[in-house]
C-alpha cells in the first residue's frame, strides 16, 4: 500500500544526502589543462575557479590569442572533469540509479 509519510521521509533523506554531497564536492578540486599542461586550471566540484597556472615559456604578447584559447580550453577541461566527479559521487549515492535532472 502507498504510504505518503514514508515517501516524504525518503525524499527528505535524499535531499539531506544531496546537500551533504554538494558540500563535499565544493571541497574537492580537479585540474584541467591545455597545451601539454602549459596552462592548468584548478576548480572546485562546485565549478568555482580555484587557481590558474600558466608556464612562463608560453607568455608572449604576440601570441595573446593563443594563450587566451589555451586558458578557455583548460577551463572547459576542468569543468568537464568536475561534472564527471559530480556524476560519480551521485552514482555512489543513488546506487547507479539515474535520476533525471540531478546532474
Amino acid at each position: 500500500m502507498f504510504n505518503m509519510k514514508d515517501l516524504l521521509q525518503q525524499a527528505q533523506g535524499i535531499q539531506s544526502k544531496l546537500a551533504t554531497m554538494q558540500e563535499e564536492l565544493a571541497e574537492k578540486t580537479v585540474i584541467g589543462s591545455a597545451g601539454g599542461d602549459m596552462v592548468r586550471v584548478e576548480i572546485t566540484g562546485a565549478l568555482e575557479v580555484f587557481s590558474v597556472h600558466i608556464e612562463k615559456e608560453i607568455v608572449d604578447a604576440e601570441e595573446k590569442e593563443m594563450l587566451e584559447s589555451l586558458v578557455v580550453s583548460a577551463v572547459n577541461d576542468a569543468i568537464s572533469k568536475a561534472r564527471d566527479l559530480a556524476t560519480q559521487e551521485m552514482s555512489k549515492m543513488t546506487g547507479g540509479l539515474k535520476i533525471p535532472g540531478l546532474f
